[in-house]
């Protein structure tokens, strides 16, 4: 009997998923363990491993199909001896909705009802029979047309290819009508062009002359499931979180001199540590949270849990969107392990690997912009966390130092407070601890 191959749930809040990219072709040999597809949560790009040997007979949705719900039928792997006629007919098997225990139960207790309703002294036998028969043909007609329906409705689903889908549903045009001249009747492109009208590009001179509502757009970009995850979490945080903000100005010349001597210590190549700005602020909050224990916690609707350890989320951005990967046990990790674990997680961001287990959890977060010279900004808490801090660029700023004027590097701080976990002189306070470890490297020796 042929394998399904199902759209994985591979997080707890996953209830669809795309499919990124088919690595095996239909025809192509499968092993037990052999990766056979990346298909695309929520949150990042997952390998889906099979689990039979055989072939790949047959894809479903190829590349780039989006919105499938967990459990749906992707591809099917097909055994020694079997045809290609026994492939689609299981395809057919897994489509077809039964509704027939359902109908049956419908038929009895419709039975029922009849029963009940006749007074038991008036009961006709052959009348009875009769609305029987005739329950039960109107339920057959339904289940009948229910299937027809369903499997029409599968059949076209199956027969489309991605792009004509995103044509379709991008233009609101109803596929059930339209006859597909690609192989084994499927709709492509060229069936849906007399249904497009030519996207109209307007210049910016009529553009000033047009109101917002008639105002046209030239491309129209899909959600992916990650904007959409960001988009829910960061809306539900603004609106049901009670944010305040603390700003602060610190002295960088000092991590600056340190990252120098560090990135300068003559090690052999293997051993070569080149530190970032951001390892070493890491480590400062790090330490600021063991010495501020109140912050190190997260919200819990009727308590507030707080940690031995600290864990802390750091903002990667891609190309994707953003991620949040963690550094667990920050607290017990030198500069250089922190700088070589984040070096990771920046590539598997990027190529889309990272896994539930690196970005889930974290007690406080941290989002660095100043590598986009960006001076200052705020930032929006990541749920249940207590709070992020924001890291703009390192500037200059004139100041009078032992009655001398000079020029001192200087970062802003901004810091976010969730105020049901920490009031404002516990945000204070963590803030200056923060500072003093910045502008005090040496103090995370003690």
């Amino acid at each position: 009997m042929p394998v399904s191959i199902l759209m994985p749930s591979l997080s707890p809040t996953m209830t669809e998923g795309n499919v990124a990219k088919w690595l095996k072709k239909v025809g192509d040999s499968i092993k037990s363990g052999d990766i056979i597809a990346e298909v695309e949560t929520d949150k990042a790009t997952m390998e889906v491993e099979a689990i039979d040997e055989g072939s790949l007979a047959k894809i479903i949705h190829n590349d780039g199909a989006e919105n499938i719900a967990v459990n749906t039928l992707i591809g099917v792997i097909s055994l020694e001896g079997e045809t290609e006629k026994d492939i689609e007919l299981f395809i057919e098997n897994q489509s077809k909705d039964k509704p027939e225990a359902i109908a049956e139960e419908e038929i009895e207790n419709d039975t029922k009802l009849t029963v009940e309703t006749i007074p038991e002294n008036n009961i006709d036998e052959e009348k009875l029979n009769e609305e029987k028969r005739q329950i039960a043909q109107n339920k057959s007609n339904d289940i009948r047309l229910t299937n027809e329906n369903s499997y029409s409705h599968e059949k076209i689903k199956l027969s489309i290819s991605p792009l004509a889908k995103r044509i379709a549903d991008l233009k609101n045009i109803d596929i059930n009508n339209i006859q597909g001249s690609g192989p084994r009747g499927r709709i492509i492109k060229r069936d849906l062009d007399p249904f497009i009208d030519e996207i109209e590009f307007i210049d910016e001179g009529k553009l000033q002359n047009k109101t917002s509502t008639e105002r046209q757009f030239s491309t129209k970009v899909p959600l992916t499931n990650i904007r959409k995850t960001i988009a829910t979490r960061l809306q539900q945080s603004k609106q049901t979180v009670p944010h305040f903000y603390l700003k602060s100005k610190v002295c960088a010349e000092e991590i600056i001199k340190s990252r120098t001597i560090i990135n300068n210590l003559d090690l052999n190549e293997e051993n070569k540590i080149k530190v970032s700005y951001n390892d070493i602020i890491i480590k400062a909050v790090t330490f600021a949270l063991k010495h501020v224990p109140q912050m190190n916690a997260t919200w819990n609707d009727d308590s507030i849990l707080k940690y031995s350890l600290v864990d802390i989320a750091v903002a990667v951005a891609t190309d994707n969107g953003l991620f949040t990967p963690v550094i667990r046990s920050a607290c017990k990790k030198s500069i250089s392990q922190i700088s070589t674990e984040m070096k990771q997680f920046i590539l598997k961001a990027k190529e889309n690997k990272l896994l539930p287990d690196d970005y889930n959890g974290g007690t406080f977060s941290i989002s660095n912009l100043g590598m986009y010279n960006v001076h200052e900004f705020s930032a929006i808490i990541n749920p249940p966390q207590s709070g992020i801090l924001a890291v703009g660029e390192i500037y200059e700023e004139f100041q009078i130092v032992e009655d001398k004027p000079m020029t001192v590097k200087m970062i802003n701080l901004v810091l976010s407070v969730d105020h049901r976990i920490a009031d404002g002189a516990t945000a204070a306070n963590f803030l200056d601890k923060i500072k003093f470890f910045m502008e005090n490297p040496l103090g995370m020796l003690a």
